[in-house]
């Protein structure tokens, strides 16, 4: 776009900051002031420090410069869209009454695209013959976006997976906070907490405070605080407590197991079990036991070794009923328990648990978490066998004599190996409980839960651009009825690769037995006519050579009429009728 310096000039006088400042807030990076009157226009962009504005170009005649130079800078797949979009008449009629227009696109960048949104808005009162064109470069933005939308998995049958061992399982979005909540426990249901909710972390905090047992509330809202949680699982991966909750009257011991799937570090899978008759025996058989010398005695059948120790002194005493520890020769007896443990730690600690026990076991750390909880769980592995093994280190500090401590070590090594080999599995049992066993797409299922994502945004006025595409196979029941089920299989797979390879970028879903539906973002949202067109090429090449066919029909989400996906869902669905009867009447 190009002026002589006097145009410049005196179309620069009608041009004040303060007209171009809300253009500027979101640091656009051209600005373009047009009098809608006779289309004459200037470009101003933003340069230097300060971000000082500077005249770029200008030209006499706005509309036919953009026409002009779209073939040259806008990427070949949006330049019509963007033609289409870019008409006087329909700019000026959406933008009335102060109104803002928006339109999103590609500009060629090298050997590719760099994605870019254009915002428009004109004046009121006196600069109603005015309007600015704001440009900006959203690329970064809208990579973010597909790649999260790439990555997202759905977990909507943990709760069948885990329900019998959990009595409640939390699964939580790290990024936004959003959570799920399953549960299979009469008691938990009673809690008042809703199956979906939009920040767990807000929700848990209150929840603490109703229903936690006092004693351990302050401690829980420590625990529960995201940064902490997050900066724990980042360590370890995966984090144990256990505390008392108000279940059915009283209190009660729960325990919550907190990990990241290995297959989605941007989630947060919470179980809650339910251990209080367990802690209550293992409290009652403490409360009987007439000295410290009898609880050790007493515990050492169920750990592997346990020590007793004087923390003013740091003399301690060792009780072992395990041969693989009484390799480990820490001595029955010892003048300083903590310096010996720091010692011995090169020899019997798995190295990559090293750094995590010296802290630890850090003398004044180990105190320090001692006082602030009464009790400290800590699990690591030690090299026993020639191999490492899992093992599970409990301290508590008895309130009758706080100057003692007994630590007691268990072998957890098979059950920490279950868990695993559970965690492991995990993603594909997730992966199995949301996928067609024939086509290998998503299912009903799988788009039920999208849908419930989608219609909650919907509601909340936080939902994107989107399109669904419905499709449905044409003959699939002569095929059955004359050829039989294990063809008419083949002819389902064959149409649903058909589908994918149109809609790469979008998620596929069977959802009946000759139906699929698309949800379409992003790509391919953009390129939904064009999409849409080639399939219809492909299907009518397919029908003259008498190979597998689908109606096909797609509608675009329209924030202002449509409240639900349904809504879309059923124009999409009768647009697909409309193009089936073209193969019935063939």
């Amino acid at each position: 776009m190009q002026m002589n310096n006097d145009q410049a000039v005196k179309n620069s006088e009608l041009v004040t900051f303060s007209r171009l400042a809300l253009a500027l807030a979101n640091d656009y990076e051209s600005i373009y002031y047009v009098d809608i009157r006779n289309d004459h226009y200037v470009e101003y962009r933003a340069a230097g420090e300060n971000k000082d504005l500077s005249v770029a170009s200008s030209g006499d005649d706005f509309f036919l410069d953009v026409t002009y130079n779209v073939p040259r800078v806008v990427y070949e797949p949006d330049r019509e869209q963007f033609l289409t979009f870019f008409k006087k008449k329909d700019i000026l009629a959406h933008i009335e009454d102060g109104k803002a227009y928006t339109h999103s696109y590609r500009l060629i960048k090298d050997d590719g695209f760099l994605y870019y949104q254009l915002k428009v808005i004109r004046g009121t009162g006196a600069d109603k013959d005015f309007m600015i064109v704001g440009v900006r470069n959203v690329d970064e933005q809208v990579r973010r976006e597909q790649i999260a939308a790439a990555e997202s998995r759905i977990y909507g049958e943990i709760s069948m997976a885990l329900s019998s061992r959990y009595e409640v399982i939390y699964y939580i979005d790290a990024n936004t906070n959003k959570y799920t909540e399953y549960s299979s426990s009469h008691e938990y249901s009673l809690l008042g907490v809703s199956k979906m909710g939009r920040d767990f972390f807000i929700t848990a905090r209150e929840d603490i405070v109703k229903y936690i047992d006092p004693a351990d509330c302050d401690r829980m809202l420590k625990v529960m605080d995201k940064n902490n949680l997050l900066d724990t699982l980042d360590q370890t991966g995966s984090f144990t407590c256990t505390y008392r909750q108000l279940l059915d009257g009283r209190s009660q011991y729960v325990t919550m197991h907190i990990v990241r799937p290995r297959n989605d570090n941007n989630c947060i899978v919470i179980g809650v079990l339910n251990i209080d008759k367990q802690v209550r025996r293992e409290q009652a058989a403490i409360a009987q036991n007439e000295t410290y010398s009898q609880i050790v005695n007493a515990l050492a059948k169920q750990y592997e070794v346990i020590y007793y120790i004087d923390l003013e002194t740091d003399h301690y005493k060792e009780y072992s009923s395990s041969e693989k520890y009484a390799q480990l020769r820490m001595g029955e007896s010892g003048l300083d328990f903590f310096g010996d443990t720091k010692r011995n730690m090169n020899n019997q600690i798995y190295p990559e648990d090293l750094p995590m026990m010296e802290k630890a076991m850090d003398r004044q750390q180990f105190i320090n978490d001692l006082n602030e909880t009464g009790t400290t769980s800590i699990t690591y592995r030690l090299m026993l066998d020639n191999r490492p093994q899992y093992v599970n280190l409990i301290a508590i500090r008895p309130e009758e004599n706080p100057r003692h401590v007994i630590i007691a070590v268990s072998n957890i090594d098979a059950a920490k190996q279950r868990e695993m080999d559970f965690r492991a599995a995990l993603g594909n049992a997730m992966d199995m409980a949301n996928k067609d066993a024939l086509t290998k797409v998503k299912n009903k299922h799988a788009y039920s839960h999208a849908v419930a994502e989608m219609d909650e945004d919907i509601a909340g006025r936080r939902s994107k651009e989107f399109a669904i595409a419905v499709l449905d196979i044409n003959g699939l029941k002569n095929i059955n009825d004359t050829r039989g089920h294990r063809v008419g299989d083949e002819y389902i797979k064959s149409c649903c690769r058909i589908i994918c390879t149109t809609f790469k970028h979008s998620p596929v879903f069977r959802i009946g037995g000759d139906e699929f539906a698309v949800i379409l973002t992003g790509e391919d949202y953009e390129n939904r006519q064009i999409l849409s067109d080639s399939f219809k090429s492909i299907m009518q090449s397919n029908a003259q050579r008498e190979l597998a066919t689908l109606a096909i029909g797609i509608a675009a989400y329209d924030r202002n009429m449509d409240t639900s996906v349904a809504t879309v869902f059923e124009r999409a669905d009768n647009a697909m009728y409309e193009n089936k009867k073209i193969y019935k009447d063939r």
